[in-house]
């Protein structure tokens, strides 16, 4: 009997090419996501090292160009933090739809690897009933040649 032949086998290796390309898509946009939450943190970090220094300067003589200046450099570090926030939530509705693009990717491919499998399964069958056809007529061969002697 034939060698076992899915017919489908080049649809099948399209779509596990297209679900790894949405695994590297869905994976570059969760990096995007990772990297906007640090420069997030590190833009705390340095309001808060701000806010710090400048408490510690507050003892003694107090400089109103230098509180003029630290003030819009805070300012300047929360308009930057409302700006990143707006674009981590854009990233993450991203990284959100990739995740759904590879979810479906998935599926499709699950479905031809289902389908394969299920026709590999009626091969493997067909086969074995093969066999037991020629098993069985080998011993019945036997049988009449046992019967005429």
């Amino acid at each position: 009997m034939k060698k076992f032949k899915f017919r489908l086998e080049s649809l099948l290796k399209v779509k596990e090419h297209l679900e790894r390309e949405r695994q590297k898509e869905h994976a570059e946009a969760r990096e995007r996501v990772a990297r906007q939450r640090d420069r997030l943190s590190g833009l705390d970090a340095q309001r808060q090292t701000t806010v710090r220094q400048q408490r510690e300067r507050l003892t003694g003589d107090i400089s109103v160009a230098d509180l003029l200046v630290c003030s819009r450099y805070l300012v300047k570090l929360k308009s930057s933090t409302m700006e990143g926030t707006e674009i981590l939530r854009g990233l993450e509705a991203e990284a959100d739809q990739s995740r759904d693009r590879l979810i479906d990717a998935s599926r499709q491919k699950k479905i031809y690897d289902k389908l394969r499998e299920r026709q590999r399964e009626k091969y493997l069958e067909e086969l074995k009933r093969l066999e037991n056809k020629e098993i069985d007529e080998i011993a019945t061969n036997s049988r009449r040649r046992q019967k005429g002697d």
